[in-house]
């Protein structure tokens, strides 16, 4: 009787040391889930249960936002996103999203950089870090493409040459005269296409700009070569 006296007091000690109040402090201490979940154990019916429970709910956003960022990849913070929409980390998470996919778009011009890619990039990206390279890339392609282009011959006047009702005569007394005289030409033989509203639909054959004194000098050259020759207005 005596010993079962004993265990009772015993049992009556734990109990008293056991509080919801001391075990609460406890738990906050450590702030954990397992520690919340160990009160939520002991402690059911506690006045303390509501806030163990959302105390919970917040750790485990916490704990998947600090993995999300551990691991830094566009795949860790979508699923973040998607699972916890209303967190007080879902503004930053997007902010990541957006610096990675913005990275990982600039990584592939800098693989194969066209004109398009780099305006697309200016337009999507305008405040990005990037900006002033790809601007640098755009200007340096538009030079580029700029120097490219054949120089247009200085000259108010042209040669007209021949003209034709189809473009195929018209492509075939071009091979001709350039073979004949490409030097007098001083460039190319160009085609030139009948207006829309033109009531006689003529291809007609004309050289490249010309000064006055060139225009003179080719035509009688060409007339020594028996081809006719007429000098136009440019």
């Amino acid at each position: 009787m005596k010993f079962r006296s004993i265990i009772f007091s015993v049992s009556l000690v734990l109990a008293a040391c056991a509080s919801p109040e001391k075990d609460w402090n406890l738990a906050t201490r450590d702030d954990s889930q397992n520690a919340y979940l160990e009160f939520l154990a002991k402690h059911p019916n506690s006045e303390f249960v509501a806030q163990a429970r959302i105390r919970i709910d917040e750790l485990k956003v916490i704990r998947a936002w600090e993995r999300a960022e551990f691991k830094k990849s566009l795949t860790a913070y979508q699923v973040f996103i998607d699972k916890y929409a209303d967190s007080e980390y879902v503004a930053t998470a997007r902010e990541r999203v957006y610096v990675i996919q913005r990275d990982d778009h600039w990584e592939e011009i800098l693989k194969d950089s066209n004109k398009a890619a780099v305006e697309v990039f200016v337009k999507t990206y305008p405040d990005a870090p990037q900006t002033p390279e790809a601007q640098l890339i755009l200007t340096a392609t538009i030079e580029a493409e700029e120097a490219a282009k054949p120089k247009e011959r200085p000259g108010n006047f042209r040669l007209q040459l021949a003209a034709f009702r189809t473009v195929a005569a018209a492509e075939q007394e071009l091979r001709r005269l350039v073979a004949m005289a490409p030097e007098a030409l001083l460039g190319p033989v160009l085609i030139e296409a009948p207006s829309p509203d033109s009531e006689r639909s003529m291809f007609r054959l004309k050289s490249v700009p010309m000064t006055g004194m060139e225009a003179r000098d080719a035509c009688a050259a060409l007339k020594k070569l028996r081809q006719n020759c007429l000098i136009v207005n440019r």
